[in-house]
């Protein structure tokens, strides 16, 4: 049998007063694959956080979690981080709330010290391997450019060649394809099997069991912060098979109006309006002459490759890119309508707005944010907005998230909260990029039900995504983004 890389025995973890972990037990060992499954906020990030060593058992473990090195064993995570690289959606936020503005080559070479930033120019042979891991992932093109200037996906392919950089005793993959269109996400699990029938350990959390690549043999189940049994990769995967489908959950209906199909508002009336707009970004064109209108209560898709420019597409209609040429109409505010001017009636959930909200907060306080549109409480929220808050928490079932602290939440718990943040001030327009990111399959179930009872209330939809099981069931026209054109609409049944 292999030699273990790092044990944990009997492990609990706490942040802020709540038990992340209880008497955890597991073992990676080298060469092996592992992959880490279980709902939204049952601890798997957690997990992973604690096998890299990024924390700390609580004092209180029955037992103890230890390393297994060349120097023998050891509870010290100390040099653990530099043999154990990491690929997940929070070290890729991370850029984004710090604007860390670093070019893709000085992000892949600052894997070889784990550290925010290079502390050194690169060696010759750092150099010739930064070359050639970027080759492997196809960001060769792209060494130059910011990591901030890229799309999720290219940024997520430039983070795994940071992670691939040093030759890793242990990859670890926290949900890592989330952002990967179709081919990329090929792409991505095909370099994971070869990273593993090289000899690297690999752990991967995964809500999509499809992306256990087989060269994972062993799967650990997960539940409310706990291991709940181990098994192989085929019998996990013949199980799902021969599971019924878990009935889709809905949020608790409040609304007093009727549904309709139709827009409330009167025909002449657009939502947004685009006439032949191009946006350059770092003087580089991302959109090129798109033309197309959004009207009252309309859903709308926009697919794509990464890079095509999805994201910078909503981030002009939500205010805040504007276009070098041509115009866009957003509501009733005519064409010089800024972000400020767009708060509270704009509903926006995407990847940037989920990172720039890792701060000091509670899960009100985010969902109170939404009012004015703002990072953080800028101003005290009035009693009515509060109980808005309340209402809309407790009309989505996640009412018990509240009162938790920000850092002690799953990625998809905060999601959720980014939804009833868009929700409670019953915006006229929801923006939508990957809304479904980092959510189970039952959660993505409940937030299309959610999305679906938002817009039978007369909101408008536009939403990005690359999965098209993830499109919202009112959607109906379908724009395809190629390059930062739109190359044809689709109407979907």
């Amino acid at each position: 049998m292999p030699t273990p890389l790092v044990t944990l025995d009997r492990v609990d973890v706490r942040l802020s007063g709540a038990v992340l972990l209880a008497g955890v037990s597991v073992a990676i060992r080298r060469g092996e694959g592992l992959a880490v499954v279980g709902p939204s906020g049952s601890g798997k990030s957690t997990l992973l956080r604690l096998l890299r060593g990024e924390l700390w058992p609580h004092p209180a473990s029955a037992g103890r979690r230890l390393f297994h090195g060349p120097e023998g064993e050891s509870e010290s995570p100390i040099g653990v981080r530099e043999r154990f690289t990491l690929v997940a959606p929070e070290a890729q936020d991370a850029y984004v709330r710090h604007d860390w503005d670093l070019p893709v080559e000085a992000v892949i070479r600052s894997g070889f010290s784990d550290a925010p930033y290079p502390a050194e120019r690169a060696t010759p042979a750092q150099r010739a391997r930064i070359g050639e891991v970027a080759a492997l992932l196809g960001v060769a093109p792209l060494l130059g450019r910011s990591i901030l200037e890229l799309s999720r996906g290219e940024a997520r392919r430039v983070l795994l060649a940071r992670a691939l950089a040093p030759d890793p005793e242990l990859l670890v993959l926290d949900e890592a394809c989330d952002g990967l269109d179709a081919r990329a996400r090929e792409a991505f699990l095909a370099h994971v099997s070869e990273v593993l029938r090289r000899g690297t350990a690999v752990v991967m959390a995964t809500h999509r069991p499809d992306e256990i690549v087989p060269e994972i043999a062993r799967v650990v189940v997960m539940e409310a912060g706990r291991v709940v049994r181990e098994e192989s990769r085929t019998a996990f995967l013949g199980g799902l098979d021969c599971a019924a489908p878990a009935p889709a959950p809905a949020p608790t209906s409040t609304s007093t109006s009727t549904p309709t199909s139709t827009p409330t508002a009167t025909p002449t009336r657009t939502l947004f309006s685009l006439s032949d707009v191009t946006v350059l970004v770092e003087g580089r064109a991302v959109l090129r002459d798109v033309t197309f209108t959004v009207a009252p209560g309309e859903q709308l898709a926009i697919v794509g490759p990464n890079g095509a420019g999805k994201s910078t597409l909503l981030r002009l209609l939500a205010g805040e890119e504007q276009p070098a040429r041509g115009t866009v109409a957003r509501l009733d505010l005519g064409t010089r309508a800024s972000a400020p001017e767009l708060r509270g009636r704009i509903g926006v959930v995407s990847p940037e707005l989920q990172a720039r909200h890792r701060f000091d907060a509670t899960g009100e306080e985010l969902v109170l944010s939404g009012f004015a549109g703002t990072i953080g409480l800028a101003v005290p929220p009035s009693e009515s907005e509060r109980e808005a808050a309340r209402v809309e928490l407790a009309r989505l079932g996640i009412g018990s998230l509240a009162h938790r602290h920000l850092l002690t939440l799953s990625y998809g718990e905060l999601r959720k909260l980014l939804l009833a943040r868009a929700l409670a001030p019953r915006p006229e327009a929801l923006l939508l990029d990957e809304p479904l990111a980092g959510l189970d399959a039952g959660s993505r179930a409940w937030v299309l039900a959610v999305l679906a009872e938002a817009c039978a209330d007369g909101a408008g939809l536009l939403a990005v995504s690359h999965h098209a099981d993830e499109l919202p069931p009112g959607v109906r026209r379908v724009g395809l983004l190629e390059e930062g054109r739109i190359i044809r609409w689709t109407l979907r049944p």
